[in-house]
Order: C-alpha cells, then structure tokens, then sequence
C-alpha cells in the first residue's frame, strides 16, 4: 500500500468516525468524501437484514434492516511503465461498528 491510498483510507475513515451514522445520507458521504480526497468516491452502504420468525415458525415476522458496513471505492495511481501512470480504483469497507 503506498502512501496516497494509506491517506486516503485514514481521511475516510476519520470522516466516517465523526459522523451519525443513524441517519445516513449517501450523497452527503460523497460530497463531503469529494472536498478531501479531491474526487468523488463511490459509496455503496451494505445492510444486514434479518427476518423475525413468529414462535410458531413462520417467517411472517417483522424485518430488522440495520446498517452493517460502507463500501467506498476511490482511485490511486499506479505506475504502469516506468514514468508512466494510471488511476486504479480501491475498494475498502468500513465496518460499522
């Protein structure tokens, strides 16, 4: 891992840490994400579901949708020929803890 991507997955994670994630908006995420890595990532929010099964064990129940981790793909370049370079993009997902 080179420096840029170890900055960049830090200056994510910081932002994830100082935020409510309770009340998630992705386009906000991204706006913000934009201003400090210099591009707009792409976020996809990961949910874990869980069907409430009723004693009589039917499936009928209430589901439970709860917010489990972030995927945020980003870009770093990497060198493809020597002096030559190339954005490739990092996926990295954030747990929610």
């Amino acid at each position: 891992m080179d420096n840029l991507q170890a900055f960049k997955e830090q200056q994510i994670n910081d932002y994830l840490s100082s935020i409510d994630l309770t009340n998630i908006d992705p386009s906000q995420i991204r706006m913000d994400l934009k201003n400090k890595l210099g591009e707009e990532p792409a976020i996809r929010l990961n949910y874990d579901n869980q069907i409430m099964v009723s004693e009589d064990g039917n499936k009928t129940g209430k589901r439970v949708e709860k917010l489990d981790s972030v995927s945020i793909t980003f870009t770093v370049d990497r060198e493809i020929m020597p002096g030559q370079t190339a954005p490739f993009p990092v996926t990295k997902t954030f747990i929610i803890g």
